[in-house]
């Protein structure tokens, strides 16, 4: 530990030292008014409320929304779905709904920040994923044209923009096209070199994060037409400025690329056995962004990929990962994020398969017989190196007793570290598998130490938001649950599911030192935070479940190919 560090490690402890002897003697939050929840529906977790997403105005089939993800500031939770997204007030362990902003868009990602520094949000960006007949509030799915082939002049999909100055009244002030629309956006701050005279900021960075997983007006097939490339192969950056967010425009493309692949293209068909309309990808699912250690941690579909912050742009040098790493049961690299010290990354896998644990059959385009592979796991990493410390799922299976569908999914999802100084903890979702908690304080040895799995769940995202640094045995977890409700009129639901849609949980894992925040974008992490752990070395090789045998993940600084 260098002496920088050291000095924030007892700035930390030292944060803690008088209000903690208090804080100690009873948890954050009292759990009076919460619902214990037994197994198999939960262990060491509390259920206080949920929020169900409302019909889709566009098919009435769909009589809940899909919920997709959460950002937080201040005492307001920002709760985004395929319809628009809600405002919560979390001041209370039972959150109570400040305005639900109807804007019809999968897949609905939000995040906000504060534009004019007075510690309040006022600007959310929302993605929108699906080709709509414009790109206002109100405005439904597009049609291509079945006599031509193309959509119709005004098709519009990528990045809303909204003022939430006034919570209880939302204002759409931009929206910025983007090729294959926006799947997921991530902040990251503008450089230095983009501040005012005061110091502050002039901008901010949105990282657009896409891919061809349908058709669009520029995107695949027809992309290919306008100009663009068939597999996309961009991260798209807009730039919305303070003085003026209306003005939000895309600022620049940076390449993705998939160093070591053979064929550099991500082949969902012909080589991941999975349907999907066109098997040329090359793009990222989700970025993770920490100025502080200046890395982003990007899943990129074909590889799990880092990626370091250029000091001059502000922005990542895509075309030169760090190190990058890929392995046979892996599906699709989904989403990243690290340990608040920054020595620790964390990757997982979304699985195309079934099951509880999830598992894949890999059929199409693949030689030889059909081969299983365990799949939907995450993965530990050590940050500076890229050596995989471990590979890790979850053991239990699911309780669904809802419906008469097989209710079996448990891949992993979305979540986030707990900003803790003295314990790795991570906040995770699991689908059909719940909320969890993992322990990986040895991240040579992850555990599963909490979870909450209620009958029917599907939970997207899980997150903690703590609001005050203290010490306890209490954090809590906010989700958003209801995956499976986008299918058609005349399609049943794949997975019977409640679709309990915004909840509110508190875990106990054992005590722990938190830091409070007062925002929360989870894909953006804006402190550093010293970790009074060491980084343990594994002792032998990591285990690897495609190959039912300790693994070759050591010192992987290119994507090893596996056997096509």
């Amino acid at each position: 530990m260098n002496r920088r560090w050291k000095v924030l490690a007892v700035a930390c402890v030292a944060a803690l030292a008088t209000p903690a002897t208090a804080a100690v003697a009873h948890d954050p939050e009292e759990l009076g008014g919460s619902t214990p929840l037994t197994e198999p529906f939960g262990h060491k977790f509390w259920f206080w409320a949920n929020f169900q997403t409302g019909p889709n105005e566009f098919n009435p089939a769909n009589t809940h929304v899909t919920s997709s993800d959460i950002a937080f500031w201040g005492n307001l939770a920002y709760v985004g779905d395929y319809g628009g997204f809600r405002i919560f007030d979390i001041t209370r362990p039972k959150p109570a709904l400040v305005k639900d902003v109807r804007c019809y868009g999968p897949q609905g990602d939000p995040s906000v920040f504060d534009r004019n520094g007075d510690g309040s949000a006022d600007t959310l960006v929302l993605s929108v994923d699906s080709p709509l007949t414009s790109s206002q509030c109100g405005a439904g799915p597009a049609s291509k044209d079945p006599a031509t082939g193309r959509y119709p002049d005004g098709t519009w999909e990528g990045v809303r923009v909204f003022d939430v100055s006034n919570p209880r009244d939302p204002k759409q002030v931009a929206a910025v096209y983007q090729d294959c629309g926006s799947h997921t956006n991530t902040l990251l701050p503008a450089p230095s070199r983009g501040w005012g005279k005061h110091g502050r900021a002039k901008s901010i960075y949105v990282m657009n994060s896409s891919y061809p997983l349908g058709e669009g007006p520029t995107c695949g097939p027809l992309g290919e037409q306008a100009g663009r490339k068939i597999n996309h192969g961009v991260i798209q950056i807009v730039e919305v400025p303070f003085d003026d967010p209306s003005k939000a425009k895309e600022l620049t493309e940076l390449p993705v690329v998939y160093p070591g692949d053979p064929d550099g293209t991500y082949k969902p068909v012909s080589e991941h056995g999975v349907a999907a309309p066109l098997d040329n990808f090359l793009g990222c699912h989700d970025l993770s962004t920490f100025p502080g250690i200046g890395l982003v941690g990007a899943a990129c579909g074909e590889q799990a990929q880092v990626w370091r912050i250029d000091h001059r742009t502000g922005l990542p040098d895509t075309a030169n990962p760090k190190w990058v790493h890929d392995q046979p049961n892996v599906d699709f690299w989904h989403s990243a994020t690290f340990s608040w010290d920054g020595k620790v990354a964390n990757f997982i896998d979304e699985s195309f398969g079934d099951g509880c644990p999830t598992v894949t059959t890999k059929t199409a385009g693949l030689p030889g017989p059909p081969k299983t592979y365990a799949t939907g796991n995450m993965f530990f990493f050590e940050t500076k190196t890229g050596d995989l410390l471990s590979e890790y799922r979850i053991q239990r299976g699911t309780n669904d007793n809802i419906g008469t569908g097989p209710g079996q999914y448990c891949s992993s999802h979305l979540g986030i570290p707990v900003p803790s100084f003295d314990r790795y903890l991570l906040v995770n979702a699991y689908y059909r598998g719940g909320s969890s908690v993992i322990d990986f304080s040895d991240p040579t040895k992850p555990k599963e130490i909490a979870w909450a799995d209620l009958n029917g769940t599907n939970t997207w995202s899980a997150y903690t938001y703590p609001r005050r640094t203290t010490l306890t045995r209490t954090i809590p977890v906010y989700s958003n649950d209801g995956l499976s409700r986008n299918y058609g009129t005349s399609q049943a639901p794949s997975y019977p599911e409640a679709a309990y849609g915004f909840q509110r949980f508190t875990a106990d894992v054992g005590r722990v030192g938190v830091i409070g925040f007062d925002h929360l974008n989870p894909q953006l992490q804006e402190k550093v935070i010293p970790n009074l752990l060491s980084l343990r070395k594994p002792h032998g090789k990591p285990w690897k479940y495609d190959e039912g045998r300790p693994g070759d993940g050591h010192r992987n600084r290119s994507a090893r190919p596996w056997d096509k």
